[in-house]
């Protein structure tokens, strides 16, 4: 440990000692137990680096003016110091355990109520739990029974902590063999043995769930025992607020036995218990809570899959839970859904009365508003019913796609589409967002199931008419958009798709492009760049063709509209076309076809993005284009114009004010670097060389190495890292950093031996201008400036606008990019945020607060962390 730290703790501890001491921010505390913790974990033993902090819990243990946080820390610090078992023994013969962690201590002081001391005598306790003599303490101590009351603590915060300290108790039993610590089990395994009886049965269960998952196979068949009639008594009694609790216990308990023991098949015959009881949502959680664990039982897998989709066929009237459903009601129901004409309620052949009555209740409990909660859960667990085998499943996976369809139909508000179904609920779903967006959901989800051509069309149809609805929000329109994209990816045939559906499809999305909603017009103009990502599918012409093609009628369409974007008042928007131009133009890029003049239009028009646009999301978003581009094109000289604008996008973008836009120039000037030496030496000086390396290369070697340096002048990249390289944000610094390091380890041993091969690059800034001055005061003799530069006045350079030409390999040289790395890759606040800069503010607060008569006008400076 600092030496200095150690010599001010002592005041900071007399400091935290004096009632009312300000502290400099309210995590100053937190601060000082995590630099406590972190000695404890590296150091040989706190106690031994920080001595006087038995005096400080000593003296706060018995200083009841201390401030609730103040004695919150100290019980926290306490726990910490006794998790040793040399720092538990000095507590212990000091008296200062049983003092600390008695709560009668501090309920007659009066501060247990504050919830603040209480967490800290939780959290204390939690860290002392660390060994035997430890445990023999809390057992002495009779600390069972404070820490089982505080699991019903009106603050949450206390008591999810009192769940985690038990759960370390019981944990901390199973890997001791002491008989002594035996005891201590026993009793919490009796009194978590009583559920029913305790008010606060949730945090019990709670806490069972997390030890079932924890502890090994002797205590948790013993805590199974224990709890078992208790758990049977909680399902009987069928209480909505602890069917979520009761889930996690059983599943818990049952995901780590074997099929064939007794406590699995107890806790079976409980979740059947569960799926069977009379109160429809408690029912369709156990059913979710059962597919979501995967469990082993195909039954109970099954009959959770047909509770699940009871709502949707209930509304719907698609007889999902029909075993003898055929590829005929299919066709009836795609008849429905294309000519909007109601059909008699389909009937449905259900497989046993209890289904039969759960049916009767749910119907009910869907002519009410709490249906749409219902509908959600069944919408929401649809991805876990398609994971199953196919012979679990009560009905054909397209089938579930059409009751869906139907659905969504329902819901849509400019629909005119009746239920088969319930009724009464559309009243309730129709316009409902949260509806929609899981039935979109569930409908991306779907896009896998077996035989989708056949409902392609309908999907096609439903989700025009979301993009055309009025009413549809924003989210539920971007969810449409993801739907179009999967459903289009994972159909390699779309000669479904007529001259009509595309019209009512192209109309629909120039529609979006103009919404007054920016959420709408940034949704589609994702959707556009998306689309040119779908792989190529097979139209009724028989040849391949872009989806793109198919549903828009190619670029021709697209273009326009995202050019368009561009001027879009929302930056967001505007950032987003320029993505979606990207992802559009990137084919041609790959083929080496000719740029067209709108293509030259938008290269200038993302050069005055740079230059002028207000907001950082578009100027990003600019040069991640010309990034996209340059890796598409196979060679710089196929792609004249994006060269010819990079010493404009690299000097605009190193220079921009925003960190991330400097730093996604130095990753394109990265690229450009790559390319011109495709096969770069070792990026660091004191990287290992073989004896290959060291011999000086031949006269061709050196002339493609300072034809390749020289393109990189050109292109404005060595350029644009000196200028990044002493940028402010570190981020920016440090990359730039890297890149001239790698830089100097390609060129320099090459070109220090060849003659009369200096390559000069220009700067232009004035932070870039001081550090050039600096490096030719250090180098006169070097020849570092130019001759055309060497006579210029110091001041007229400082005052002057002109860029200063420098020998590229003089600079990498005389840099000290190796010391400069090593600062950039430390933290930023590596000195700020120190230990002694901490204990240094507290002591500097206490100073600014101290009673009148001291000078008042001292200025308080306290770091920023």
């Amino acid at each position: 440990m600092d030496s200095q730290c150690v010599s001010i703790l002592p005041r900071v501890c007399g400091v935290l000692l004096v009632s009312g001491s300000s502290l400099p921010d309210d995590t100053s505390l937190e601060k000082l137990l995590d630099w406590f913790t972190t000695v404890a974990q590296t150091g040989p033993s706190l106690l031994e680096a920080c001595p006087c902090l038995v005096d400080f819990v000593s003296k706060v243990a018995f200083n009841y003016a201390s401030g609730s946080s103040i004695l919150s820390f100290t019980l926290k610090l306490t726990g910490l110091i006794g998790a040793s078992e040399d720092g538990f023994k000095v507590l212990k013969e000091c008296s200062v355990l049983k003092l600390v962690f008695n709560p009668q201590h501090w309920q007659e002081a009066g501060l247990w109520e504050d919830p603040c001391l209480r967490i800290g005598w939780i959290q204390g306790l939690k860290m002392i739990l660390q060994h035997s003599e430890a445990l023999s303490f809390f057992a002495q101590a009779d600390l069972i029974e404070p820490l089982l009351q505080l699991q019903t603590d009106p603050s949450l915060f206390v008591a999810s902590a009192a769940n985690q300290t038990l759960a370390q108790v019981l944990l901390l039993c199973q890997s001791l063999s002491s008989v002594g610590h035996n005891g201590s089990k026993n009793r919490d395994l009796e009194h978590n043995s009583e559920i029913s009886q305790l008010p606060g049965s949730q945090q019990i269960l709670r806490l069972l769930a997390m030890l079932l998952v924890r502890v090994g196979p002797p205590l948790r068949d013993t805590l199974l025992l224990a709890v078992m009639n208790s758990l049977e008594e909680l399902v009987t009694t069928s209480c909505s607020q602890l069917t979520v609790p009761l889930l996690d216990v059983i599943l818990a308990a049952n995901s780590g036995l074997r099929d064939d023991c007794v406590p699995k098949q107890r806790l079976i015959r409980l979740l059947w218990a569960m799926l069977n009881m009379k109160k429809p949502d408690d029912v369709m959680q156990a059913a979710a809570a059962v597919l979501r664990s995967h469990q082993s039982d195909p039954a109970l897998s099954a009959h959770s899959a047909r509770v699940l989709l009871l709502p949707l066929d209930i509304v719907t009237g698609v007889s999902l839970l029909d075993e003898n459903s055929t590829g005929e009601q299919t066709t009836l129901v795609c008849f429905y859904l294309c000519n909007k004409c109601l059909l008699t309620p389909f009937k449905s052949m259900l497989s046993n009365p209890a289904e039969g009555e759960l049916r009767i209740l749910i119907t009910e409990q869907l002519k009410r508003k709490s249906c749409i909660s219902m509908i959600c859960v069944c919408l929401s667990n649809i991805p876990q019913i398609t994971l199953m085998a196919s012979d679990r499943l009560p009905c054909p996976q397209r089938l579930i796609v059409t009751a869906v369809l139907l659905l969504l139909r329902l819901c849509c508000v400019d629909s005119s589409s009746s239920s088969p179904g319930c009724v009464e609920v559309v009243r309730f779903i129709t316009g409902n967002s949260k509806v929609q967006k899981c039935a979109l959901e569930a409908l991306l989800v779907l896009s896998k199931s077996p035989g989708v051509k056949m409902v392609l069309v309908e999907v096609f149809k439903v989700l025009t008419e979301y993009l055309n609805s009025p009413s549809s929000d924003p989210s539920v329109l971007q969810k449409s958009y993801q739907v179009v994209i999967k459903w289009v990816g994972v159909c390699p045939d779309l000669s479904c798709i007529t001259d009509q559906l595309r019209e009512g499809f192209i109309q629909a999305v120039r529609k979006r492009a103009c919404d007054t909603r920016w959420e709408a017009r940034d949704s589609t103009v994702e959707f556009l760049g998306h689309l040119v990502e779908v792989p190529s599918c097979w139209t009724f012409t028989e040849q391949e063709t872009e989806p793109l093609d198919v549903l828009l009628g190619g670029r021709r369409f697209t273009v326009p509209l995202l050019k368009e974007a561009l001027q879009d008042p929302e930056s967001y928007v505007r950032a987003s076309s320029i993505s979606a131009l990207a992802q559009t133009l990137a084919p041609s890029w790959q083929d080496g076809t000719a740029l067209t003049q709108e293509q030259e239009d938008i290269v200038a028009q993302l050069q005055e993005v740079l230059f002028q646009d207000s907001e950082g999301f578009a100027r990003r978003a600019a040069v991640k284009y010309f990034t996209a581009w340059f890796s598409a094109c196979s060679s710089p000289s196929s792609c004249w114009l994006l060269m010819q604008s990079m010493p404009t996008v690299l000097s605009q973008g190193v220079a921009d004010l925003d960190w991330e836009v400097k730093l996604h120039t130095l990753e394109l000037a990265e690229l450009l670097l790559d390319r011109a030496f495709p096969d770069p030496s070792p990026s660091h000086s004191y990287a290992v060389m073989s004896d290959q390396d060291h011999r000086l290369p031949i006269a061709g070697q050196q002339s493609d190495l300072l034809s390749s340096l020289k393109n990189l002048v050109d292109w404005g990249v060595v350029s644009a890292l000196l200028c990044g390289v002493v940028d402010c944000d570190r981020p920016v610094a440090l990359k730039a950093c890297q890149l001239l390091l790698k830089l100097r380890g390609i060129v320099c041993p090459v070109m220090d031996n060849a003659a009369d091969t200096r390559v000069f690059c220009q700067l232009a800034g004035a932070s870039v201008l001081q550090q050039v001055r600096k490096i030719q005061e250090i180098g006169k003799d070097t020849h570092v400036v130019s001759e055309a530069c060497s006579e210029a006045d110091e001041e007229g350079i400082c005052a002057s606008v002109d860029p200063e030409c420098v020998g590229v390999c003089e600079v990498l040289r005389l840099l000290d990019l190796d010391e400069k790395l090593s600062i950039l890759t430390q933290s930023s606040d590596h000195i700020y945020n120190s230990p002694l800069s901490l204990l240094q503010d507290i002591l500097t607060a206490a100073a600014a607060s101290s009673p009148p008569g001291q000078d008042s006008r001292q200025e308080l400076v306290m770091d920023c962390y």
